[in-house]
């Protein structure tokens, strides 16, 4: 009995090693049809493989496959740097805030005209940065926030 298990180590890893062998074989398959190699002494004529190597690229565009494209090396966006783009005036809105009921009632007319905004948090101050375009809509926020009681500065936007 003794001398039974110490063989069936050895064969069992035998035939599993012969099985993964010819799993291998099967899934990996030498190709039936191999290409006559041509005499290494011979030397091609480089017409001759351009014609080769230009009939291989013009015949790309006649696969059959789909869903597949061939992948790009390089991408070219030009740019119209002729039009002059119009500049608008940018006005922005500072407000701090003393509680979170202020940041709740910013948040509530913020969310009605459509504004969006930056919320700056340094340990207990928090201050409200908005930038727009629309200098009748950042008014009109700061009259509505003048009812909160809420303190804000508009001012024009000044880029560095």
């Amino acid at each position: 009995m003794r001398r039974a298990a110490y063989w069936l180590f050895p064969i069992i890893a035998i035939f599993v090693a012969v099985f993964i062998v010819i799993f291998m074989i099967q899934i990996n398959p030498t190709p039936t049809a191999i290409a006559e190699e041509s005499n290494p002494h011979e030397k091609v004529s480089s017409n001759e493989s351009n014609e080769s190597s230009s009939s291989w690229m013009n015949g790309l565009h006649l696969t059959k496959e789909k869903e597949y494209s061939y992948p790009i090396n390089e991408v070219v966006i030009e740019m119209d740097t002729q039009s002059s783009v119009p500049k608008s005036h940018k006005y922005h809105l500072a407000v701090l805030l003393k509680d979170s009921y202020e940041f709740f009632c910013l948040k509530q007319e913020i969310k009605n005209t459509n504004l969006s905004y930056l919320l700056n948090q340094e340990g207990s101050a928090m201050s409200v940065d908005i930038d727009s375009d629309d200098y009748n809509a950042l008014a009109n926020l700061l009259l509505k926030l003048k009812t909160y009681q809420i303190s804000a500065t508009l001012s024009s936007f000044k880029e560095d």
